[in-house]
């Protein structure tokens, strides 16, 4: 089989390395190092159309459906007819089925399949979870694929619906972020010992592993610049995927308080380091 791969990032990157066992690899990115860190791997492409030229299937995984809609205006046209596109990233549903359309124009089928990370810290071997927007029959063309990068594939139907449930999947995990930044820095101001707040909030289930990202940070000093410039990568993308939270329930005509208001404070929430523990007040509380 013929893979190509366009988008390397953090997410990128980890999923084309499990594809470069599975069939014959070519990848592309923007970003020259990230190319470069596939030399000898798979063939490195100079474009994105050269990942597409001749390609069995493409993954895409980029960050902004602006970035995608550039990289499937690249693609298709060079793609073989009844070859596949897959979208690994997080867009709207109405862009996948956009995007499916213009495929169909050029007898390539495009399908979403974003994913969610089910190893962290995994080097090697599958690693996420990836929802699919197909039928039976193209998920099972793609089935080295989602066997080499996948711990579980959740077939949920109809095209674009894999994108709806990869989107408000990030919806329940940010919020609970920008809860969890809520929780534990009300604790510090209040002389409430981090180390108290997450022994209750374990034994009674409300502390989530998505929250311990930022309970981690509890009387730990302030983040390096490399790690600060991390999580604001991260924090854009988390207002972004709120964003579609928020337009997917307008869509629906139905309300998404969540979405909106954490879409105002993830940003900070994900990048904020926690307030040194204040000393418990002796004073007595007003009567």
């Amino acid at each position: 089989m013929k893979i190509g791969f366009a988008g390397l990032g953090n997410m990128g990157g980890r999923l084309a390395s499990c594809l470069a066992d599975a069939g014959d690899l070519t990848v592309y990115d923007v970003y020259e190092p990230s190319r470069e860190a596939f030399r000898g791997r798979a063939r490195v492409a100079a474009s994105i159309a050269e990942t597409g030229a001749g390609a069995d299937v493409v993954g895409v995984c980029v960050r902004t459906g602006e970035q995608v809609g550039e990289c499937a205006d690249a693609l298709l046209p060079v793609m073989p007819d009844g070859s596949m596109l897959m979208i690994h990233s997080t867009i709207s549903p109405d862009l996948v089925l956009t995007l499916a359309q213009e495929g169909a124009a050029y007898g390539v089928e495009v399908i979403d399949a974003p994913v969610t990370v089910t190893r962290y810290g995994a080097s090697d071997g599958p690693f996420v979870c990836t929802m699919i927007g197909a039928g039976e029959t193209d998920t099972e063309r793609v089935r080295p694929l989602l066997d080499a990068y996948a711990t579980e594939v959740v077939h949920t139907g109809q095209l674009g619906a894999g994108m709806s449930l990869k989107i408000i999947n990030n919806l329940v995990s940010l919020v609970q972020i920008t809860v969890a930044e809520e929780a534990f820095r009300l604790a510090a101001l209040a002389g409430v010992p981090a180390e108290a707040l997450t022994r209750v909030t374990t034994q009674n289930g409300a502390l989530t592993p998505t929250m311990k990202v930022i309970a981690a940070r509890a009387g730990a000093p302030p983040a390096d610049p490399e790690t600060y410039n991390a999580r604001e990568v991260q924090a854009r993308n988390g207002v972004k995927d709120l964003a579609l939270a928020e337009a997917l329930a307008h869509s629906l005509d139905t309300p998404s308080a969540a979405a909106s208001f954490a879409k105002g404070q993830y940003y900070h929430a994900y990048t904020a380091n926690l307030p040194q523990a204040r000393p418990a007040s002796n004073q007595n509380p007003p009567r």
